[in-house]
């Protein structure tokens, strides 16, 4: 087994605390008090996630590559939009069940994007220029006005790009930017960014930051919507690239190794969250103070989730060993069926 590296554990920690964070004070995101932090949030945490899913992708040419997407990615992702979709009827209360493998349900368009990114990468990298190329597409597929939820259309050509850079990246650049006079300016681009946040949120759509509507459903209908979509663009860049340069590469007591486990945090923390929101608690407390306590409580929950102790309780449903399914590889190639 590859030794891990303490440094994208510690990110993927970091990310999927924010993660988990950032659904919890989802609902109150339009008050004064928390859309600061919900935009910074949502300014960087999605397209670093991407970034990093894409860094371990590198072995597109490996034999069981695509095996290993049905594996850890459709079939869980298949397991948990049809679980969201009972739990939005029996629990949550729907109208109808509706189980939308094409439409996915709130937090599973990453899988159900990260599912297209790994099975276009092979062929995105033989395209020449294809990073730049990329982006110009990102940019102008919000000018569609039919590119929204529907198959996570826009999502997955929006952060397509965030993907395509993570491939192409080199542990030893990130290594090459975390020196000291580095390490100042990104706190000093992250303490600008807080800044921006509290004093300019009022005027900041997160919706820009999402990366699912065109820009007409943003009231951008001009040619000049694009340019909307670059500057967040660039408040990812920078902000993203702050916090790259600022994550420790040492090992964390009890908290790296919870880097190996974030997939099972972002499944199971939803159903928390809109049972959270299914029982009032929002309308109850939102005004409250306590509320505040939602974001330690977040942490909290994204540490739990992604213990040691819930992968082994529930490695079956998001890990399930899919052996039997496959047909067994040759030394020269051919498949056999498996006894």
């Amino acid at each position: 087994m590859a030794k891990r590296d303490a440094y994208f554990d510690n990110m993927k920690v970091l990310l999927i605390a924010l993660v988990v964070v950032g659904h919890l004070i989802e609902p109150l995101s339009s008050s004064e008090a928390y859309r600061p932090l919900y935009l910074l949030i949502y300014s960087f945490h999605i397209p670093l996630f991407v970034l990093i899913s894409g860094y371990f992708c590198k072995e597109i040419t490996s034999s069981d590559y695509r095996i290993k997407v049905v594996g850890s990615l459709i079939v869980p992702y298949l397991i948990f939009e049809t679980l969201y979709s009972l739990f939005d009827y029996f629990v949550i209360g729907a109208q109808a069940l509706r189980f939308s493998y094409f439409t996915p349900y709130w937090l599973m368009w990453f899988i159900f994007s990260m599912i297209i990114w790994k099975m276009l990468l092979p062929y995105a990298v033989k395209i020449r220029w294809a990073l730049p190329i990329s982006f110009v597409i990102a940019i102008l597929a919000g000018y569609a006005v039919d590119a929204e939820y529907y198959a996570s259309i826009s999502r997955t050509i929006v952060f397509f790009p965030f993907f395509l850079a993570g491939y192409y990246l080199d542990k030893k650049h990130i290594d090459a930017l975390r020196t000291l006079p580095m390490k100042i300016a990104s706190a000093a681009v992250l303490g600008a960014a807080v800044l921006v946040m509290i004093n300019y949120g009022s005027g900041i759509r997160p919706e820009w930051f999402y990366g699912s509507l065109p820009y007409a459903a943003l009231d951008q209908p001009y040619w000049t919507a694009g340019l909307y979509r670059i500057a967040a663009y660039g408040a990812s860049v920078l902000i993203g690239g702050a916090v790259m340069i600022l994550i420790t590469g040492r090992p964390l007591p009890y908290i790296s190794v919870l880097g190996r486990n974030t997939l099972y945090a972002y499944l199971l923390h939803g159903f928390l969250v809109k049972g959270l929101i299914a029982t009032g608690f929002y309308e109850t407390y939102g005004e409250s103070a306590w509320t505040w306590l939602l974001i330690p409580f977040g942490v909290l929950l994204a540490a739990g989730l992604s213990s040691e102790w819930m992968r082994v309780r529930f490695a079956w449903l998001l890990e399930p060993n899919l052996d039997r399914l496959f047909k067994k590889q040759n030394r020269d190639g051919r498949a056999e069926a498996r006894r």
